[in-house]
């Protein structure tokens, strides 16, 4: 074996270990991201009378369920048989299930009908007077601001890049993202339940770095091989 074949059977055999590292194998989780609204509003809606918290598969309280799946797929669900959680018809609930090997720090999205991020105060963890999760410690740390949409954002949720037509936006996570391998989080978005909703997520800067490293060793590598 010459030394540039002996070079890509080590880059071969190196790459297939630094990919089984960062592609840390993941399992289907089963958790509940979505709170059960169940409390009224002295805003003026309470939690709407079609909303049903029935068990289908224990994440009923979603009306919009985004799973990242472990083989790169997004697969998104609507639980619940209502389109929103108000009896405004004006705001949905999303769950985030996160079944891949890295963290997520951010998801991207969009819709091309619904104003999704054209928040009027309301959200599932809203301003003062609205108590969709009954007083319960499910809101625990979120701050109601316009940053956070007034209560739309769950905790450790905060918003970013929204476009002028309120329609794409970018949902960020706290404290490290939504864990890998099972990791949940929650938050609200506008309008009854988008049909056409669009998601990307992207991974915990750690995951990025670890590959950067891992390829620039590699080239080095390499390049100490050729030169031998």
């Amino acid at each position: 074996m010459n030394n540039k074949q002996s070079v890509k059977t080590s880059l071969s055999v190196a790459a297939l270990a630094l990919f089984t590292l960062v592609a840390v194998p993941a399992f289907a989780s089963t958790a509940n991201p979505c709170p059960i609204p169940n409390g009224g509003s002295s805003g003026g809606n309470g939690v709407s009378s079609t909303y049903t918290s029935d068990d289908l598969g224990g994440t009923a309280g979603c009306n919009v369920l985004i799973t990242f799946e472990a083989n790169g797929s997004i697969v998104t669900t609507h639980p619940n048989v209502s389109s929103a959680y108000d009896t405004g018809n004006d705001d949905n609930l999303v769950g985030i299930v996160n079944d891949t090997g890295s963290a997520i720090t951010s998801i991207h999205l969009s819709s091309a009908l619904n104003d999704i991020f054209g928040f009027d105060e309301d959200g599932i963890c809203g301003a003062p007077g609205y108590t969709f999760l009954g007083g319960g410690n499910a809101c625990s740390g979120v701050v109601n601001n316009a940053v956070n949409g007034y209560g739309y954002g769950g905790p450790g949720v905060t918003y970013s890049g929204i476009s002028g037509n309120k329609k794409s936006g970018i949902v960020d996570f706290a404290n490290g993202g939504i864990a890998a391998n099972g990791g949940t989080s929650f938050f609200s978005l506008e309008g009854p339940v988008a049909l056409d909703l669009q998601s990307s997520a992207t991974p915990e800067p750690s995951s990025l770095l670890l590959l950067g490293t891992g390829l620039m060793t590699l080239a080095g590598f390499a390049r100490r091989k050729i030169r031998a």
